[in-house]
């Protein structure tokens, strides 16, 4: 994933990855408001959006593994288990594991 984008919008934290330049290929959007517990909610480049699609998560360096519950990967057309490499600066990648784990508070990283 060489695309990545941040942005905080009326309280929605949105985290976007593409294989890019720009938001081409394979696109995921991780999103989360930021009042109450609301789970977070995952959409591809098909545009299905589902809530708490993720059942587990882990990042290592540039190394993205997220775990998707069964229903929520078919209906996003996606595997259950995608490996993903954020092909960015140190610092964007950073960016990246700080964000997942903001949006992802319903789903604690894996170690």
């Amino acid at each position: 994933m060489s695309y990545t984008r941040y942005e905080f919008i009326d309280d929605v934290m949105t985290l976007t990855l593409a294989e890019g330049p720009g938001e081409t290929g394979t696109v995921l959007r991780f999103k989360r408001g930021t009042w109450e517990a609301e789970p977070h909610e995952v959409s591809s480049g098909i545009g299905e959006r589902v809530e708490s699609a993720v059942r587990g998560w882990r990042m290592t360096g540039e190394r993205l593994e997220i775990e998707l519950h069964d229903v929520p990967a078919a209906q996003l057309g996606l595997g259950p288990l995608l490996e993903l490499t954020v092909d960015a600066a140190p610092p964007r990648v950073s960016r990246v594991h700080r964000a997942l784990a903001d949006i992802l508070l319903d789903v604690p990283e894996r170690r």
